[in-house]
């Protein structure tokens, strides 16, 4: 297997971005820090047409993922668009690549040419995490059909709530859990340093995800979140909200605005000790704690607060690795405790908590 940071590890969409888009009310003027990942969440707040986004990520596949996305976007139609991401069926992706690939940089257009494969198959279900999620979709549907079909149905949520409780969350699932959210398992088979290297001893990770799945079921409708659909079924099911950058009606305003995103290959806080001051207004940062330490965490977080401009938004999401805002950073960030709470019921993808905050900077 390749080495973590030498491979596309996600290629969908794992977050909800509707809780960056409602936590930092980007403006018109604003520049914007975002975490590159699978690049849905930069093309999501690329909709509300900020003047700028910086989409940054240390692992350099992760952003070559994001530029032939978005070579795909300023090239294509709609329909040709999603049919070369996988979302729909294609027999023409590679005669496609060679077209948008004159417009990669040297490095992405390697990149690609070394992985047909994964173009050739559909790229939005082709990274190490969607592999996963396929995996363990198809143990589901092959051991508990015909619930996951009823769990999945347009229902209500207390109809939904009572499938859970009576018929699915069970004995057997819970010990699925326990086998599936053991560290070793996701040390030495997935090998994401984000899930197993700074996750506390004492954390008990399958009790977290069986917490967090009995809290959503009675919050949102599961057959509606794209990021339930990738883990029940392995793809994004008809009734499934899309993430906003694949949905039509979003098409145009990502085809007009693509200039305005920036790719950088870099770790974060070498990154942010090279810009100026009053650099960002708002910072989307996903869960970038699971793969710092304490020391990093708190360096990060000073370089975020040193080149922020006045009032920037923050928006930190935190899987296994809870964090606060550094003690000594404390009294320069003004935390949302009640949107925090509200998204962590309300956000689609589950598992997250959010740390929301607004620089106090004269």
């Amino acid at each position: 297997m390749k080495n973590f940071y030498q491979t596309i590890n996600y290629s969908s969409s794992n977050e909800d971005s509707n809780s960056e888009i409602l936590s930092l009310a980007i403006k018109k003027t604003d520049s914007v820090l975002c975490i590159s990942g699978s690049g849905a969440r930069c093309l999501d707040l690329l909709i509300t047409k900020p003047a700028r986004i910086v989409s940054i990520d240390f692992n350099p596949c992760q952003n070559f993922l994001l530029e032939l996305k978005i070579a795909a976007i300023k090239q294509l139609d709609y329909t040709s668009f999603v049919r070369f991401l996988g979302l729909e069926d294609s027999i023409q992706r590679i005669e496609t690549y060679k077209i948008l690939k004159e417009n990669l940089s040297r490095a992405a257009r390697d990149f690609w040419d070394n992985n047909l494969k994964i173009i050739e198959k559909g790229m939005i279900y082709q990274g190490r995490w969607e592999k996963y999620f396929r995996l363990l979709a198809f143990i589901v549907r092959v051991t508990r059909p015909k619930v996951l079909s009823r769990l999945f149905e347009d229902i209500s949520i207390k109809q939904q709530g009572k499938i859970w409780r009576e018929d699915w969350n069970d004995v057997l699932w819970q010990k699925f859990l326990q086998i599936i959210g053991a560290k070793v398992f996701w040390k030495f088979l997935l090998k994401d340093p984000g899930f197993y290297k700074y996750v506390p001893e004492d954390f008990n990770v399958p009790h977290y995800l069986i917490e967090q799945f009995n809290q959503a079921i009675h919050c949102f409708h599961f057959n509606k979140s794209a990021f339930l659909s990738l883990l029940f079924w392995g793809r994004f099911i008809e009734s499934a909200d899309l993430p906003a950058y694949l949905q039509a009606k979003n098409f145009e305003t990502l085809k007009n605005n693509t200039q305005r995103i920036e790719i950088v290959t870099s770790c974060l806080n070498d990154y942010l000790l090279k810009c100026k001051a009053n650099s960002f207004d708002a910072y989307s940062l996903s869960d970038f704690s699971s793969y710092t330490s304490e020391q990093e965490y708190f360096d990060i977080w000073n370089s975020i607060i040193l080149k922020a401009r006045p009032a920037a938004r923050i928006c930190e999401r935190q899987f296994l690795v809870k964090r606060n805002i550094p003690a000594k950073l404390k009294n320069k960030v003004s935390r949302n405790t009640g949107l925090e709470q509200k998204l962590a019921t309300r956000d689609a993808s589950v598992f997250y908590t959010f740390l929301i905050g607004q620089v106090r900077k004269s």
